[in-house]
Parts: structure tokens; C-alpha cells; sequence
């Protein structure tokens, strides 16, 4: 079993806690997206307090490492946005199925990335997964903008993975890190000092102006702090992944994140279902076990 793997599912797992979190905080509490891709950038520059042991990359490097945290927190933007307009159910399928084919697509163009022959039917069974476990009912149809988002974070997404597969060759894992959280925290910055709405949803989340809010949001703001340690862990073990393996293949597993969301959907009862939009029935039941099936096979096929 490759080293990595292991290291990837576990990432995966903690994203999936994270998903949890932050839909059910972006239905009931925070209101732009925006706000939260601020919030998740701002978090995210705790890292900064490494940085007496890391050293400066050299200036060609700096120009990966930078996109690699700027591109992040975009992607992250857009993601919440394409969830605020329309069904978690409608969108995910996109973006998590795009993510693992940009980033194969962009690592290939790159830095001439291959995968063997059992790794590439792998990725295939793993996208393909991916797409049935994300997919729900179907509701409204969905709008040329809010595709192009989420086709756009998709490629967010799969792009910084590449710059940081490329830093990560280039420069100690620490380092690109580290110093990346710099363009992550200006980006998110700039996404709440220009972004509509946001400055004044962030200062009312400061300054709540009753008891009942202050509780709410104090409630609010602890479940994200939750939900943020889970995904920021998630993060740095995914990014450690991909600096030790293919970032194409450990963005396909996250095929493992979604059969999670699944199972939790099904036995975790009405709350999970109706925070996920997943509804239980004899047909997906038979259709996403199939589909978990497939996605087994594929780990497989990684994993050797």
C-alpha cells in the first residue's frame, strides 16, 4: 500500500465532518458566502505561528506557493456560493467530479504527471462513484451562473492543487505551507473588505446587537471553530498526500468523503438527511451501494 493512501483517507474523513458542519452553519447562520471563505481564510493563517521554522523559498517558487494559497480561498468563495444557490445535491456532483479530472488534466500539462495503468482504471472508478454518491434528487433546474461557478471552483480547486504539487517538488513541505498562508489570509482579506455584504455580516458577528444573537452566533461561531479544525486538519493531511504522491488521485478519493456523507445520511436520521438532502429510498439505496462498490474497487486499485 502506497504511504500516502492511508494519509489521504483520513484527510478525506475530516472533510466530511467539515462538509457537515459548514452546510448546516451556511443554512442557518451565515447568510454570504463570502463571509465564510473569510472567516475559513482568516482561521487559516494560525499556520503563521510556524514560521520561525521554516525558511523564505526563492523567488521562483514563491510564484506556485502564493497561487497555491490564493487559489484556495477562491475556490473555497465560489464553492459556498454555487451552495447558496442552489442544492447541495445539484452542485457537489460538479465540482467534486471536476476537481480529480482538472487536476489530472493540469499535472499532466505541467509537470508530465502519468499514472499506471491500475491507478488511471482506479481514478476512473473513483470519479465515476463520485459523481452517483454526490447526486440527490433532483430539484430546480440549475442556472448558466451558478454552473459556471461551481465549474469554476472546480477548476480553483484542482489548479491550486497543482501549484502545490509543484511547490511541494520544489520546496520543504513546512515551507510552501507556511508561507502560502500569507496569500491565503490577503486573499480573504480582500474577499471581506470588497465582497457585497460581507464587512457588515463580519462586524455583526463581532458586535451582536442582542443577548439572543450573541447567543446564536457565539453557538454559531464555536460549531465553525469545530468544523474548521476538522477541515484544516483534513487540509494539511490531503496537501502532505499530494506532496508524497499523485494530487490527481488524492483528489479522486475523496470519492470516500461522499460514501461518508452517505452513510451518515441513511443511519444518522432525519436531521443528517435534511442538513445533506439526502433522501432514502429503496431504488438510491440499491444505486449508491452500487456505486460505494465501485468506489472500493477503486481504492483498490490505488492503493496497489
Amino acid at each position: 500500500m502506497k504511504s500516502w493512501f492511508l494519509i489521504a483517507i483520513i484527510g478525506h474523513v475530516l472533510n466530511a465532518v467539515a462538509f457537515i458542519v459548514d452546510k448546516a452553519l451556511l443554512t442557518t447562520a451565515f447568510k454570504r458566502s463570502g463571509t465564510y471563505a473569510t472567516l475559513i481564510g482568516g482561521l487559516s493563517s494560525i499556520a503563521l505561528l510556524a514560521l520561525p521554522w521554516t525558511k523564505l523559498p526563492d523567488v521562483q517558487s514563491l510564484i506556485p506557493v502564493f497561487g497555491f494559497g490564493t487559489l484556495f480561498v477562491l475556490g473555497v468563495w465560489l464553492f459556498f456560493e454555487a451552495l447558496r444557490r442552489a442544492e447541495a445535491t445539484r452542485v457537489v456532483p460538479i465540482i467534486g467530479s471536476l476537481v480529480p479530472v482538472f487536476t489530472l488534466s493540469i499535472t499532466s500539462i505541467l509537470i508530465d504527471e502519468r499514472l499506471s495503468t491500475s491507478g488511471f482504471y482506479g481514478f476512473l472508478l473513483l470519479v465515476i462513484a463520485t459523481a452517483i454518491l454526490s447526486y440527490g434528487k433532483r430539484g430546480e433546474r440549475l442556472t448558466v451562473p451558478t454552473i459556471f461557478i461551481a465549474v469554476a471552483s472546480a477548476f480553483l480547486f484542482a489548479s491550486s492543487s497543482a501549484l502545490g504539487k509543484i511547490s511541494f517538488q520544489q520546496t520543504a513541505f513546512l515551507d510552501v505551507f507556511v508561507w502560502s498562508r500569507f496569500a491565503t489570509l490577503f486573499t480573504s482579506l480582500m474577499i471581506g473588505f470588497f465582497a457585497p455584504g460581507v464587512k457588515v455580516e463580519l462586524l455583526k458577528l463581532a458586535s451582536p446587537h442582542t443577548h439572543l444573537a450573541a447567543e446564536q452566533e457565539s453557538g454559531a461561531f464555536f460549531y465553525m471553530l469545530f468544523g474548521q479544525l476538522c477541515g484544516a486538519c483534513g487540509f494539511i493531511l490531503l496537501q502532505y498526500a499530494i506532496s508524497q504522491g499523485s494530487a490527481a488521485l488524492v483528489n479522486a478519493l475523496q470519492a470516500t468523503q461522499y460514501a461518508i456523507l452517505i452513510l451518515v445520511a441513511w443511519f444518522g436520521g432525519a436531521y443528517f438527511r435534511r442538513i445533506l438532502q439526502e433522501h432514502r429510498s429503496q431504488t438510491s439505496i440499491v444505486i449508491k451501494s452500487t456505486a460505494i462498490g465501485l468506489a472500493g474497487i477503486g481504492l483498490y486499485l490505488v492503493s496497489h
